[in-house]
Formats: C-alpha cells, sequence, structure tokens
C-alpha cells in the first residue's frame, strides 16, 4: 500500500549506540590489603541473558572439547521491545531539510516529521563474587539521573542530529548460591532502559524558492483592487499574493529603448506577458516578446537600465502553481470617518 522502499537503519543505530556506552568499563582484582593484582577489561554482547547462563549450566558436562568454558563477569543486552510514546509527536507536516542543495542548485532533499517510540533494552551483568558485581554496577547508575542523553546522527542523507535520552528504569539482580559444590556461583544484576528514539520516512526531493515578491491588493471582493472602492460600513477585503519570481542580469546598457540583451539565457519559467520589476518606471513594463536563444526580450514600454542590472520576472498567479499562497483578511467597520492608506487597511478606531 506504501509503495516506497527507504531503509535509514534506525534500529541498527540504536543497537550500536546503546551496546557501545557499555564496552569500555573495568574491574580490579585486589588483595585484601589493596594491592591490584589485576585490572581487566568486561566483555559485551548481544543476546539474552539466560543464553549465557544456559552454556554455564552445560559446562561440566562439555566433553568434546569443541566449546571452551565463558569466563566472568561479563555483560550480555537485548532490545525487547517498541512503544510508541503519542507525547512526543509533533505536527506530522514539520519537514527536516538538508543544509545543502542538490547538483543543480534547485532541488533540496527533506523529510516529514518522525513517528517518536520508545525502544525497551535490557543490560545483564553476570558475575561470579558480589565485589566484581558492585565494581561494574557503581560505574554505571552514577551517569543515569535517570537519563542519560546521547547525539545521533538520525538519516545518512540529512544533516539532523538528534538529542536521544535513555532512561534507566530499574535495577534487579539475583544470586544463585544454592547448589551442589560442582554447580559455579552466578550473580546477575539486570537494568532495563528505554531509548526515545524517532523513526523517520523516506527521503523527498522538492523544488527551492529563490526569489519571492509580494504585492498587496485592496478592494471590495467583486471590483477592481482600489482605495476608492472601500465601503466603511461594508466587508472590506485585503488579498496578498505571493508569486514566484526569476531573476536575470541585464548584459548591455539599455537607452530609452523596449529591447533588453542578457549574457546568459533567461529562465524557461519566465513568459510573455510577466510583469518586470527594476527597469525604473513608475509602472512596472511587461515582456513583449521573447527570443528564441532566451537571451533578449521586448518590453511593453521603453526603460533606460544599467548594465548588470537584475530584473525580476513575475508571473500570473496560476490556480495549480504550488508556490502560491492566497490569504483573505476580513475587516468590519465601526462607521467612524477614516482616511485609508492606499497599501492597508487602517481603523484608528
Amino acid at each position: 500500500m506504501f509503495g516506497t522502499y527507504f531503509y535509514n537503519e534506525t534500529i541498527k543505530r540504536c543497537v550500536s549506540v546503546f551496546g557501545t556506552m557499555f564496552n569500555n568499563l573495568d574491574y580490579k582484582k585486589t588483595k585484601a590489603d589493596g594491592t591490584v593484582l589485576g585490572r581487566y577489561k568486561v566483555p559485551i554482547s548481544y543476546g539474552p541473558a539466560q543464553k549465557f547462563l544456559q552454556r554455564l549450566a552445560e559446562e561440566p558436562n562439555l566433553n568434546d572439547n569443541s566449546r571452551s568454558a565463558i569466563s566472568l563477569p561479563r555483560m550480555a543486552f537485548e532490545l525487547t521491545g517498541f512503544t510508541y510514546d503519542p507525547q512526543r509527536q509533533q505536527n506530522k507536516l514539520i519537514r527536516s531539510q538538508k543544509t545543502t542543495l542538490e547538483t543543480g542548485g534547485v532541488n533540496r532533499k527533506f523529510q516529514y516529521s518522525p513517528a517518536p517510540y520508545d525502544l525497551n533494552f535490557t543490560l545483564s551483568i553476570m558475575t561470579k563474587n558480589m565485589n566484581d558485581a558492585l565494581q561494574i554496577v557503581e560505574q554505571i547508575l552514577p551517569y543515569f539521573q535517570p537519563e542519560y542523553t546521547v547525539t545521533m546522527k538520525m538519516i545518512d542523507d540529512l544533516a539532523d542530529h538528534r538529542d536521544v535520552p535513555i532512561v534507566l528504569n530499574d535495577v534487579s539482580f539475583t544470586d544463585d548460591y544454592e547448589g551442589s559444590f560442582e554447580d559455579r556461583r552466578v550473580i546477575t544484576y539486570e537494568l532495563s532502559f528505554t531509548m526515545k528514539t524517532y523513526f523517520f520516512g523516506p527521503v523527498y526531493t522538492g523544488k527551492i524558492v529563490k526569489n519571492v515578491i509580494e504585492r498587496d491588493y485592496i478592494g471590495d471582493g467583486t471590483t477592481a483592487f482600489t482605495s476608492t472602492s472601500i465601503d466603511q460600513a461594508g466587508l472590506v477585503k485585503e488579498v496578498k499574493h505571493y508569486e514566484p519570481a526569476f531573476a536575470a542580469v541585464v548584459g548591455a546598457y539599455v537607452s530609452n529603448n523596449t529591447t533588453v540583451t542578457f549574457d546568459t539565457a533567461i529562465n524557461s519559467s519566465i513568459s510573455v506577458g510577466d510583469e518586470v520589476f527594476h527597469t525604473g518606471n513608475t509602472t512596472n513594463p511587461t515582456i513583449s516578446s521573447i527570443a528564441d536563444n532566451r537571451l533578449s526580450i521586448v518590453l511593453s514600454a521603453a526603460a533606460t537600465i544599467d548594465e548588470n542590472t537584475t530584473l525580476m520576472f513575475v508571473g500570473s498567479v496560476e490556480p495549480n502553481d504550488v508556490f502560491v499562497v492566497a490569504e483573505n483578511v476580513t475587516f468590519y467597520d465601526d462607521g467612524t470617518s477614516i482616511d485609508f492608506a492606499d497599501d492597508k487597511v487602517t481603523d484608528a478606531s
């Protein structure tokens, strides 16, 4: 039904980050007088603690010399489940954009707001004696009050780095000291964590708006947009059009002429009838014709334009134009005598 393949490796990243947090813990062996006999790193593996405990239970019966005994202490962690977190959900239409443009400079990659999920992890610490277990546990607990925040790069294609809290929920331990003399004693600490991460959808590519020109018109909504049509006792509308604008640099000085030339071809979206800004005329002229090579245009009125002047071309508002936003603002006047400006409606009362 969805039809768009993507794989952001979110779970893989989260598992890697969680395991990396605990891959550099040490413990020491000391004599009664405090002399350090040795310092050792605690190995960590992904998997359920029951798997390693089962291996320990089987070791007395190993006689094929194909497997070695498991040394303690060691740690194991596993991902145990997912839970949706509605409290962190943002507007689903919020976009995260790439900071750089794609090849050609007209497209930019973006993603919509991600889905917040809580990932549940369990960290198991298995030792032969209590002193080793306490050394390891006390190297972890002070960092979680109750959370420890890491910064993760969520998507390779985007520069979106997010702070991901990892919350320590609970600590419990068991001591299997009962049994025969052949049984190995195993002290197990279980630490449960919640990682508050996000799942992102596919990466989209969209065009960018380079230039925007805003023009305000005032009217009653039925006749031309002029300030003389405003009735103080009636309904007044202010309409704003945001239209796509394209730029081009004049290649040669224009002296009271209608023909304008450019060093490079103008944008293919510029068309006859577009309004031309920055010509210096009191009323903006429009384009009467465009050369086949798009290196020159003919204006509807003569103009004097300096070389290297940047002209802006604005087309008419089209219903299907994705860059157009229309705002209708309604005003109710109280009938007080007021003078209205040409570019906005002001009610001083």
